[in-house]
């Protein structure tokens, strides 16, 4: 009896890494090689015939999927400026749109890689559902798409037939959860061996860092300067005083400006004190836990878990 071969259909927008979309055919090659046979067939996807990658390389590409879609996978753009990037998604999600339509219709799997879950958010297909995004646009998808379960610290999360994962090669992670989901868990294993591919990883916070900080910002920059002077006495009324504003103006401020409250932003800065503090140096839990500002050992461990994803210790491991 012959089975018909899985068919995959990979999207490519304007920009994408070469790296990522060739990787995920390789992988798909080797296993077809492995059982002997056409176990996936693929293709490209793309606005134009020929596709081209950040690094020049061209991609053959067809507008259109030339067989039903069994799995569909959604590549995105590359970019460290955060606005050019979600104006170049609001674009490209338009484009994508058509297939993500398509591939829901005929019950396929959907996955989106890196920013690509901005194309299933903007399609309404992430509403009440748990989904992750490339750690640099988690602020503006928690903004955007209020209704969407976001879970910014995981690296890969799927519910029912979709798919999403962090930024850049956590398309791996995407890749090999698909082949162990589609059945091949065993060809997964080898896989992972013939490539040398790194052990799984769960979460991207060991990842971040502070992408904006490079463009001056004098109130964000004054506030920053605050926090490395005293961050464990930091508070919203000290904050306050020390710039001369009234509470209701400091929050008023901090709303306009970054976006969030005085009392989170503090929260994020000894969080990355404390992340910083546990990639560089030996310091037990509890001494971190007092240097950034906290006096309940347990209570900042709860706290570290919930907003990263891992425990201290975890994080430090995977850190290093």
């Amino acid at each position: 009896m012959t089975v018909k071969p899985i068919h995959i259909a990979i999207w490519l927008p304007a920009r994408f890494y070469s790296a990522v979309a060739a990787t995920l055919v390789e992988m798909l090659e080797l296993v077809n090689a492995l059982r002997r046979g056409p176990t996936f067939t693929f293709e490209f996807l793309a606005r134009t015939p020929v596709a081209a990658a950040t690094s020049g390389i061209a991609f053959p590409a067809r507008p259109q999927p030339t067989a039903p879609v069994d799995v569909l996978v959604l590549l995105a753009m590359p970019g460290l400026n955060v606005p050019e990037m979600l104006q170049a998604l609001a674009e490209e999600s338009g484009h994508a749109r058509p297939l993500i339509e398509q591939a829901r219709q005929q019950g396929a799997i959907i996955a989106a890689h890196c920013g690509a879950a901005y194309f299933l958010a903007d399609a309404g297909l992430l509403d009440g559902r748990r989904a992750t995004i490339s750690w640099w646009l988690k602020e503006d998808a928690l903004r955007r798409f209020p209704k969407v379960r976001w879970d910014p610290s995981r690296l890969l999360l799927h519910q029912d037939r979709i798919y999403s994962c962090g930024g850049g090669f956590s398309g791996l992670e995407l890749a090999t959860a698909l082949l162990r989901d589609l059945g091949f868990a065993k060809e997964e294993r080898i896989v992972r061996k013939l490539l040398v591919l790194p052990p799984a990883r769960r979460s991207q916070t060991p990842y971040e860092f502070p992408l904006d900080q490079a463009t001056p910002q004098p109130f964000r920059d004054r506030l920053l300067h605050l926090a490395q002077t005293d961050l464990p006495a930091l508070s919203p009324e000290g904050l306050a005083t020390a710039l001369g504003l009234s509470p209701r103006t400091l929050a008023r401020r901090f709303t306009e400006e970054l976006q969030t409250t005085p009392g989170r932003w503090i929260q994020d800065r000894r969080l990355d004190a404390a992340r910083d503090l546990l990639e560089r140096g030996d310091l037990g839990i509890a001494e971190i836990c007092y240097r950034v500002g906290y006096q309940d050992a347990a209570s900042f461990s709860r706290l570290f878990s919930r907003r990263t994803g891992l425990s201290p210790g975890e994080y430090r491991r995977q850190a290093r």
